[in-house]
């Protein structure tokens, strides 16, 4: 099998990046339309559910196509095509009443918007991947892959772990930017461990730990 390069396995995270670019350019309209959070959140409550609907499942076809073009390049054996994922509900009223309840004022409220709209949309291409690895019988789980730009994302990085089970939560944060990857029969894991950097305080380990235990 060709071993799969960084670049490869990060492609996918630039095209959705596009795709949530484009998500916060249409929601550029509410921004401008009301001029305070209650009456953006108003209209947010008809636009938002079909906008990360639109936007997420181009972002699981998006997904499925890179999956299957990255095992090509990886010369699996065995025959499977994945197939994006569908949410049926993302939880946009949720993220809006959030949002309604955390803000102090309205450009907070536009970023707490933007950062869960970005984190729903990325999750129909992370679920599309993490479905198809531990669906696909060249595949033996999925791993995540990122750059660890927060405490939390490199505390999970630093495991190396390869998940194949389907209860496996891909965890993500709004913003966030990690990944998940396939990890393919008889290729070397796509991603190393490594060790975490010192400035994790114990807090954020503990914090991080908590999360482990109950979702994955």
């Amino acid at each position: 099998m060709a071993r799969l390069s960084r670049t490869q396995l990060l492609s996918l995270r630039d095209g959705v990046a596009e795709l949530t670019d484009e998500a916060a350019t249409d929601l550029q309209v509410v921004w401008r339309t009301v001029e305070k959070a209650v009456d953006a959140g108003e209209a947010l409550n008809d636009i938002l559910p079909a906008l990360v609907d639109q936007y997420g499942q181009a972002a699981a076809a998006m997904a499925a196509d890179w999956y299957d073009d990255l095992r090509a390049k990886a010369e699996v054996s065995r025959s499977f095509r994945a197939d994006p994922i569908d949410i049926k509900d993302s939880g946009t009223g949720a993220l809006i009443g959030w949002a309604l309840a955390e803000a102090s004022d309205y450009p907070t409220f536009q970023t707490l918007i933007l950062g869960g709209t970005q984190r729903r949309i990325a999750n129909f291409a992370r679920g599309t991947v993490t479905t198809a690895s531990t669906a696909d019988p060249g595949a033996h789980g999925w791993q995540r892959v990122g750059t660890g730009e927060c405490d939390f994302c490199e505390m999970l990085l630093g495991r190396g772990a390869v998940y194949s089970e389907t209860t496996a939560d891909f965890a993500a944060h709004d913003h966030c930017k990690c990944q998940a990857v396939p990890a393919f029969d008889g290729q070397p894991k796509p991603v190393k461990p490594y060790t975490p950097s010192v400035r994790h305080s114990e807090a954020d380990q503990a914090r991080a730990r908590e999360w482990i235990a109950e979702h994955l």
